[in-house]
Protein backbone atom coordinates (compact mmCIF):
# COMPACT_ATOMS: atom_id res chain seq x y z
CA UNK A 1 0.00 0.00 0.00
CA UNK A 2 1.30 3.42 -0.91
CA UNK A 3 1.51 6.39 1.08
CA UNK A 4 -1.05 7.76 -0.56
CA UNK A 5 -3.66 5.14 -0.02
CA UNK A 6 -2.49 5.07 3.32
CA UNK A 7 -3.61 8.83 3.58
CA UNK A 8 -6.68 8.68 2.34
CA UNK A 9 -7.80 5.87 4.21
CA UNK A 10 -6.94 7.49 7.19
CA UNK A 11 -8.76 10.70 6.31
CA UNK A 12 -11.76 8.80 5.50
CA UNK A 13 -11.66 7.22 8.84
CA UNK A 14 -11.48 10.35 10.59
CA UNK A 15 -14.12 12.05 8.54
CA UNK A 16 -16.18 9.02 9.19
CA UNK A 17 -15.19 9.46 12.71
CA UNK A 18 -16.12 13.44 12.75
CA UNK A 19 -19.38 12.59 11.37
CA UNK A 20 -20.77 10.32 14.16
CA UNK A 21 -19.47 12.92 16.96
CA UNK A 22 -20.83 15.39 15.26
CA UNK A 23 -24.18 13.64 14.62
CA UNK A 24 -24.16 12.98 18.68
CA UNK A 25 -23.50 16.27 19.72
CA UNK A 26 -26.30 17.58 17.95
CA UNK A 27 -29.16 14.59 18.57
CA UNK A 28 -27.74 15.32 22.81
CA UNK A 29 -28.18 19.30 22.20
CA UNK A 30 -31.80 18.73 20.65
CA UNK A 31 -32.30 16.36 23.08
CA UNK A 32 -31.86 18.68 25.84
CA UNK A 33 -33.24 21.73 24.34
CA UNK A 34 -36.28 19.23 23.72
CA UNK A 35 -36.90 18.43 27.60
CA UNK A 36 -36.29 22.46 28.65
CA UNK A 37 -39.23 23.62 26.31
CA UNK A 38 -42.96 22.41 28.58
CA UNK A 39 -44.85 24.15 25.91
CA UNK A 40 -46.78 26.76 24.49
CA UNK A 41 -49.28 29.55 25.68
CA UNK A 42 -51.04 31.29 22.79
CA UNK A 43 -52.95 34.47 23.23
CA UNK A 44 -55.03 35.78 20.53
CA UNK A 45 -57.50 38.96 20.11
CA UNK A 46 -59.36 41.22 17.52
CA UNK A 47 -57.56 44.69 17.54
CA UNK A 48 -59.52 47.88 16.03
CA UNK A 49 -57.75 50.95 15.81
CA UNK A 50 -59.11 53.82 17.40
CA UNK A 51 -59.57 57.50 15.64
CA UNK A 52 -59.31 58.95 19.27
CA UNK A 53 -56.27 60.49 20.66
CA UNK A 54 -55.02 59.19 24.18
CA UNK A 55 -55.50 55.41 22.92
CA UNK A 56 -54.47 52.34 21.05
CA UNK A 57 -51.82 51.39 23.77
CA UNK A 58 -51.51 47.94 24.67
CA UNK A 59 -48.76 45.69 26.37
CA UNK A 60 -49.14 41.88 26.78
CA UNK A 61 -46.90 40.06 29.48
CA UNK A 62 -46.80 37.24 31.99
CA UNK A 63 -46.46 36.94 35.25
CA UNK A 64 -45.41 33.58 38.46
CA UNK A 65 -47.98 32.24 40.51
CA UNK A 66 -46.29 35.42 43.01
CA UNK A 67 -47.31 38.49 40.56
CA UNK A 68 -43.71 38.46 39.47
CA UNK A 69 -43.48 39.70 35.88
CA UNK A 70 -41.20 37.05 33.59
CA UNK A 71 -41.83 38.33 30.32
CA UNK A 72 -42.83 41.02 28.43
CA UNK A 73 -44.81 39.55 24.94
CA UNK A 74 -45.30 43.41 23.00
CA UNK A 75 -45.75 46.62 24.05
CA UNK A 76 -46.90 49.43 21.93
CA UNK A 77 -43.81 51.45 21.49
CA UNK A 78 -44.95 54.83 22.50
CA UNK A 79 -45.70 53.70 25.60
CA UNK A 80 -42.75 51.58 26.17
CA UNK A 81 -40.43 54.74 24.59
CA UNK A 82 -41.46 56.97 27.30
CA UNK A 83 -45.24 57.79 26.61
CA UNK A 84 -46.35 56.47 30.07
CA UNK A 85 -44.07 59.63 31.47
CA UNK A 86 -46.24 62.50 29.25
CA UNK A 87 -49.70 60.31 30.27
CA UNK A 88 -49.28 58.35 33.11
CA UNK A 89 -53.21 56.60 32.27
CA UNK A 90 -50.93 54.60 29.87
CA UNK A 91 -50.55 51.29 30.86
CA UNK A 92 -50.44 51.50 34.14
CA UNK A 93 -50.50 48.41 35.62
CA UNK A 94 -47.62 47.27 33.49
CA UNK A 95 -45.54 50.19 33.67
CA UNK A 96 -45.78 49.12 37.50
CA UNK A 97 -44.67 45.83 36.97
CA UNK A 98 -42.23 46.20 34.42
CA UNK A 99 -40.43 49.47 35.25
CA UNK A 100 -39.64 50.38 31.27
CA UNK A 101 -37.31 53.40 32.81
CA UNK A 102 -34.73 50.92 34.06
CA UNK A 103 -34.90 48.53 31.00
CA UNK A 104 -31.83 48.03 28.21
CA UNK A 105 -32.79 49.81 25.03
CA UNK A 106 -32.18 46.04 23.46
CA UNK A 107 -34.81 44.48 25.92
CA UNK A 108 -37.62 47.52 24.82
CA UNK A 109 -36.61 46.99 21.38
CA UNK A 110 -37.23 43.80 21.24
CA UNK A 111 -40.91 43.94 22.76
CA UNK A 112 -42.10 46.72 20.83
CA UNK A 113 -43.63 48.04 17.65
CA UNK A 114 -45.34 50.73 16.34
CA UNK A 115 -49.07 50.44 16.99
CA UNK A 116 -50.60 47.61 14.79
CA UNK A 117 -53.26 47.79 12.18
CA UNK A 118 -56.47 46.75 12.74
CA UNK A 119 -56.74 42.81 13.08
CA UNK A 120 -56.29 39.54 14.67
CA UNK A 121 -53.48 39.63 16.74
CA UNK A 122 -51.51 36.75 17.91
CA UNK A 123 -48.69 36.30 20.94
CA UNK A 124 -47.16 33.02 21.83
CA UNK A 125 -44.88 31.97 24.94
CA UNK A 126 -42.53 29.13 24.90
CA UNK A 127 -41.76 29.67 28.86
CA UNK A 128 -38.90 31.75 28.72
CA UNK A 129 -38.19 34.88 30.93
CA UNK A 130 -36.67 37.79 30.13
CA UNK A 131 -32.94 36.22 30.28
CA UNK A 132 -34.19 33.59 28.07
CA UNK A 133 -34.14 31.23 30.44
CA UNK A 134 -36.92 28.64 30.85
CA UNK A 135 -39.34 29.05 33.53
CA UNK A 136 -39.81 25.82 36.50
CA UNK A 137 -43.07 24.31 35.36
CA UNK A 138 -46.22 25.76 37.64
CA UNK A 139 -49.03 27.76 37.79
CA UNK A 140 -48.51 31.28 35.82
CA UNK A 141 -51.06 34.30 34.46
CA UNK A 142 -51.02 36.08 31.36
CA UNK A 143 -52.41 40.19 31.45
CA UNK A 144 -53.77 42.18 28.57
CA UNK A 145 -53.79 45.66 29.37
CA UNK A 146 -54.85 48.21 26.79
CA UNK A 147 -55.55 52.18 27.53
CA UNK A 148 -58.66 52.67 25.44
CA UNK A 149 -59.76 56.31 25.79
CA UNK A 150 -57.45 58.45 28.45
CA UNK A 151 -58.22 57.22 32.02
CA UNK A 152 -60.41 54.52 30.40
CA UNK A 153 -58.73 51.07 29.93
CA UNK A 154 -59.56 47.23 30.20
CA UNK A 155 -57.93 44.56 31.93
CA UNK A 156 -57.85 40.90 30.43
CA UNK A 157 -55.98 37.88 32.28
CA UNK A 158 -56.09 34.19 33.22
CA UNK A 159 -54.07 31.33 35.04
CA UNK A 160 -52.90 28.19 33.09
CA UNK A 161 -50.48 25.41 34.23
CA UNK A 162 -47.23 25.81 32.60
CA UNK A 163 -45.89 22.22 32.39
CA UNK A 164 -49.15 21.08 32.66
CA UNK A 165 -52.11 19.40 30.14
CA UNK A 166 -53.39 21.26 27.05
CA UNK A 167 -55.42 23.90 28.38
CA UNK A 168 -57.93 24.49 24.76
CA UNK A 169 -59.96 27.04 26.06
CA UNK A 170 -58.42 28.75 29.15
CA UNK A 171 -60.97 31.13 31.09
CA UNK A 172 -60.25 35.43 31.30
CA UNK A 173 -61.60 37.59 33.27
CA UNK A 174 -62.27 41.64 32.21
CA UNK A 175 -62.57 44.23 34.25
CA UNK A 176 -62.54 48.22 33.13
CA UNK A 177 -61.43 51.11 34.73
CA UNK A 178 -63.18 54.38 34.43
CA UNK A 179 -65.45 53.26 31.84
CA UNK A 180 -65.64 51.65 28.47
CA UNK A 181 -65.07 53.95 26.21
CA UNK A 182 -63.43 52.67 22.83
CA UNK A 183 -64.44 49.35 24.30
CA UNK A 184 -64.40 47.46 21.03
CA UNK A 185 -61.06 48.24 21.21
CA UNK A 186 -59.77 44.45 22.01
CA UNK A 187 -62.29 41.76 22.06
CA UNK A 188 -62.83 38.29 21.42
CA UNK A 189 -59.94 37.47 23.67
CA UNK A 190 -59.05 33.87 23.75
CA UNK A 191 -56.49 31.75 25.56
CA UNK A 192 -54.75 28.08 25.30
CA UNK A 193 -52.08 25.85 26.16
CA UNK A 194 -50.02 23.66 24.24
CA UNK A 195 -48.56 21.08 26.00
CA UNK A 196 -45.17 19.67 24.80
CA UNK A 197 -46.22 15.85 25.99
CA UNK A 198 -46.02 13.78 23.83
CA UNK A 199 -48.88 10.98 23.55
CA UNK A 200 -47.70 7.42 22.99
Amino acid sequence: MSILESLYKLCLVLFIISLVLLGGEKYSFSKSTEDKSRGILEISFDFKRQGTIASNQYAVWIEDDKGKLIKTLYVTRYTAKGGYLYRKECLPTWVEKAKPSSLPSTVIDAITSATPSSGTQRYLWDGRDEGGNYVEPGRYRFYIEATLYWTNRVLYSGAFLYGGENQENIPITVKYFDGQSNKDMIQNVKAKYISSKRRL
